[in-house]
């Protein structure tokens, strides 16, 4: 099992430097985020990996790492210029003293976790930028290059990783999740003869969900989907669960019947 995390925008406004900026939230989920003042070297926006709720009302904007692994960096954004943004890291300890830190202008980036860390932290900064347009930011663990593939909206979202090298299988499971979350969290399976699609649901818009899927990953892709359970998927209700399998075998059922009629006739 390997894991992969997609993050977004930090959702606690105090973790956001706001002043003199314009911050816009697209229907995508991605960020506009514009500041015509702001200074080389400020710290844009800031994500931690623990928090504390009772005075912030947040919860933590970043996975748990294991202490002496090895993982992958990377984000998506666009901005006003071909200038790099910068991306640090900090590993706290117990006493919140800085262990270790790392600073890329690279858009990924491997990184290891040292001995001794209790929590970390990720600053996006700028360096010439007076707007950018934040899509995700992933950390995944260091090995092949993956490809991914998401879809963000308010209520669902689905995520489509592929390893660079490999060929693309015909078969996909729908790993059904609850969510959408701040966090959201991959675990794909290796060695295995089908695709990977993760979806999370809040039940709501599920027809809208049911389009994006078929038109993804049945009228492009031509896929066999397979629904399989997900984190807190029992949550879910179970007409919810129904629909979106029979409707997607429904769609595709009535698509290949369209076909066959057109080279009947």
């Amino acid at each position: 099992m390997s894991e992969l995390f997609i993050v977004r925008w930090p959702q606690n406004i105090s973790a956001v430097y706001v002043r003199g900026a314009t911050i816009r939230y697209s229907k995508n989920q991605s960020v506009y985020y514009a500041n015509e003042v702001l200074s080389p070297g400020q710290v844009i926006c800031t994500w931690n990996s623990e928090s504390d709720y009772v005075l912030s009302g947040s919860a933590p904007s970043l996975p748990l790492l294991q202490v002496g692994r090895h993982y992958e960096l990377s984000f998506k954004l666009k901005a006003d210029n071909d200038l790099p943004v910068q991306i640090q890291i900090k590993f706290l300890d117990t006493q919140k003293e800085i262990i270790n830190s790392y600073s890329s202008t690279e858009t990924c980036f491997n990184f290891e976790v040292p001995k001794g860390t209790v929590s970390y932290e990720i600053n996006l900064i700028n360096l010439k930028h007076r707007w950018l347009l934040f899509d995700f930011l992933s950390i995944s663990e260091s090995g092949e290059e993956k490809i991914i593939e998401k879809h963000f909206r308010k209520h669902y979202d689905w995520v489509h990783v592929k390893q660079a090298k490999l060929p693309q299988n015909k078969a996909a499971h729908l790993i059904v999740n609850r969510g959408p979350r701040s966090i959201v969290p991959v675990s794909l399976k290796q060695n295995i003869d089908y695709e990977q699609i993760f979806v999370y649901t809040d039940g709501k818009n599920i027809e809208k969900l049911i389009t994006d899927l078929d038109t993804a990953f049945q009228v492009h892709n031509d896929y066999e989907l397979t629904i399989e359970a997900g984190i807190e998927f029992y949550s879910i209700p179970k007409e919810i669960i129904k629909k979106i399998e029979m409707s997607l075998i429904s769609k595709k059922i009535t698509r290949r019947q369209t076909k066959n009629d057109q080279l009947d006739y």
